[in-house]
């Protein structure tokens, strides 16, 4: 089964790159979105990313992080003509559908560009104290304003947005363009059963498990794990193999026009 990562950050760590790509060869990754927030993340920045894709084009599709409420329309359309497939979005300084940041979302559908976004709870490092932002404005039901005002623009949302799944859920259900991936939380099902319950989540079935994205966040050593928990989360399921091909490849495929 072909399979493109679309949620991997660009570590700022000696020889990441490379253990990176080597290990998503043995997990049978094709593709990684490749993404980088800068110092603020402890991680490469949009320069080192489009670099990273030219060093390795068959493997990288560059993503350029936004900082929703400091960077503009006018930026979005820059990094696009510089080759960036997509944007890469946490801790706006507002809600995400806040009318201050629908210039970017009408540029970014205008370009065919989708945005992954961090939905749910959020990490904190020394390096975010005094920010302006907050988990909340990133929660799952924001993308349902978005979708509507922007019915052409491809909404990514990490993480299922936990704790918040059963609205993430709802939102995958009920836009066409709203997927969301399982990376960073229990993807076996025997975890957090309380929140995570997959069956009753994805409760439409076939349908609804194919809205789902394959998404790592990048770690090397995580590539083979997560991918065999989704398929064995998947095979518990009885999601066919046309299914989680769209999962894996397809649904990420068509966005970015593969």
């Amino acid at each position: 089964m072909r399979v493109i990562d679309n949620h991997c950050h660009y570590q700022k760590q000696d020889g990441y790159l490379e253990r990176m790509i080597e290990a998503a060869a043995e997990a049978g990754i094709e593709k990684l979105c490749l993404n980088g927030g800068g110092p603020r993340w402890r991680q490469h920045d949009n320069d080192a990313v489009l670099a990273a894709a030219e060093r390795y084009p068959d493997a990288i599709i560059p993503f350029a992080f936004i900082f929703l409420g400091e960077d503009s329309a006018e930026d979005v359309r820059a990094w696009h003509c510089a080759g960036f497939r997509g944007l890469k979005t946490q801790y706006p300084t507002r809600m995400y559908d806040d009318d201050e940041f629908f210039p970017v979302y009408e540029a970014a559908e205008e370009l065919q560009m989708p945005i992954l976004f961090h939905t749910g709870i959020s990490a904190r490092l020394p390096e975010h104290d005094r920010w302006d932002t907050s988990s909340r404005y990133m929660m799952p039901l924001t993308f349902d304003r978005i979708a509507r005002c922007f019915p052409d623009l491809t909404l990514w949302g990490a993480h299922l947005g936990v704790p918040d799944t059963w609205h993430a859920s709802m939102m995958m259900r009920r836009h066409p363009r709203v997927f969301f991936d399982l990376c960073g939380i229990d993807t076996t099902g025997k975890k957090w059963t309380t929140i995570c319950n997959y069956q009753e989540l994805f409760y439409m079935g076939e349908e609804h498990w194919g809205k789902l994205v394959f998404g790592s966040e990048g770690s090397p050593e995580g590539f083979a794990p997560l991918l065999r928990d989704y398929r064995a989360l998947m095979d518990e399921a009885g999601v066919s193999e046309e299914t989680q091909h769209r999962v894996f490849w397809q649904n990420v495929a068509d966005a970015l026009g593969l």
